[in-house]
């Protein structure tokens, strides 16, 4: 095993979070009973020259992303995220028809919806069943993979982009040089690759160990992002912090020398410096937390099922996955999961095979507690469910287990 960035092998495991099957691969009722469930180690390392944070072992693209049950414009706060983001770059950027905007796994479009909008030009790259979705909104989208030669024969077909987009899905792809040599291919000489991906500052202080599965190959800092675009002759002229997924961080780069870099660079590679984000301690003291927090969540939940309390989860993300297998919360604990999704509701939650039911559930059951596995949205979603007439307490699992 080696460093995804600098290609060295001195690597030390952080945490390990024990076997996991793929996070949105969710079973049927027949499935539970036909198929086996893989699972594959979910190990967190630090690599002690450059300072990433990354997985062990890539499972198989072709598992986690071809059969996909996640699409961006589920969630209207993620949708308007995603079109204030288009929105923005166009006027920043002042994109015309002429300009041709690319995002790399476009899911069912909803980001570049928000391009086409404001009559610009539009290219997505998305592998997954979703991206029929896209082609039925009129998102022009290529159903592969990106790679270096994907990106060749986009180049022969579009032409340079001068914003090339990925959001949430920067850390996720395996065969990191070819998808950097793939951006280089598609960049216009002073256009612009920008990136959203979760945090590690954010994921350590507010303890998102949920964020750690199989699909998050690597947990970037600032500095691990200005290591890795260094080494293809570009760099990091822009960054913002911003609220997604529990804390995100937006990167703007570009070819060396063609945009003037922002105090918010050295500003926040000054927090990372001064919080010592990847030092051996730090990263080992989050571990210790992640192992109190899971004693600490099946405390409440097994006092509670001890008191003959019904207590159902709420939303079946990605995230869940990990929260559920790692703390080994299963259909004892929980009576089931509602979801909005319909893409989900009917089927089971991977590895703990937890019924996932529709929303309405809450309001016809009335259950006494809800396990809000979605705490990260809890500001939006409480409120929503306490209008919709849900009277049972919620219990938030992190950073710290509590019942509100």
């Amino acid at each position: 095993m080696e460093c995804y960035i600098c290609k060295k092998n001195d690597l030390t495991e952080i945490l390990d979070l024990g076997n996991h099957p793929p996070p949105l691969i969710l079973l049927s009722e027949n499935e539970l009973k036909t198929k086996s469930e893989p699972l594959f180690p979910l190990k967190l390392f630090l690599c002690e020259v450059c300072g990433l944070v990354q997985l062990d072992d890539a499972v198989d693209p072709e598992l986690l992303f071809r059969d996909y049950s996640y699409t961006s414009s589920a969630s209207v706060s993620f949708k308007n995220h995603l079109h204030s983001f288009a929105k923005k770059i166009v006027e920043k950027y002042r994109l015309t028809k002429d300009d041709l905007v690319i995002d790399i796994a476009s899911n069912d479009g909803t980001l570049l919806q928000g391009f086409l909008s404001h009559d610009v030009k539009v290219l997505g790259i998305e592998p997954s069943n979703v991206a029929k979705l896209a082609e039925e909104k009129g998102v022009t989208t290529v159903n592969d993979f990106f790679d270096e030669k994907i990106a060749n024969e986009i180049l022969q077909k579009y032409g340079k982009a001068k914003i090339i987009t990925a959001t949430n899905v920067f850390a996720h792809i395996h065969k990191l040089d070819s998808l950097m040599n793939g951006i280089k291919v598609l960049l216009d000489d002073d256009g612009s690759f920008i990136s959203e991906n979760h945090y590690l500052k954010d994921l350590i202080e507010k303890l998102e160990y949920d964020t750690i599965y199989h699909e998050h190959l690597r947990y970037y800092g600032l500095s691990q992002l200005v290591t890795l675009f260094e080494k293809y002759d570009m760099e990091v002229y822009h960054v913002e912090r911003i609220p997604t997924h529990g804390g995100s961080i937006r990167v703007f780069a570009c070819q060396k020398n063609t945009h003037e870099i922002t105090s918010s660079v050295a500003s926040l590679l000054m927090e990372e410096k001064e919080m010592k984000l990847t030092s051996k301690q730090t990263l080992l003291d989050f571990a210790g937390k992640v192992h109190e927090n899971k004693s600490e969540l099946l405390h409440i939940l097994k006092k509670l099922q001890s008191e003959g309390k019904k207590v159902v989860g709420i939303s079946a993300p990605a995230r869940s996955c990990t929260v559920l297998n790692f703390c080994n919360i299963d259909s004892s604990l929980l009576n089931c999961i509602t979801e909005s999704s319909s893409l989900k509701i009917g089927k089971f939650t991977p590895g703990t095979h937890i019924p996932i039911k529709s929303d309405s559930f809450l309001n016809d059951e009335q259950p006494d507690y809800a396990l809000l596995l979605s705490w990260h949205l809890k500001d939006s979603i409480v409120p929503k469910l306490r209008q919709n007439g849900f009277k049972g307490k919620f219990i938030i699992p992190l950073p710290s287990p509590k019942i509100i």
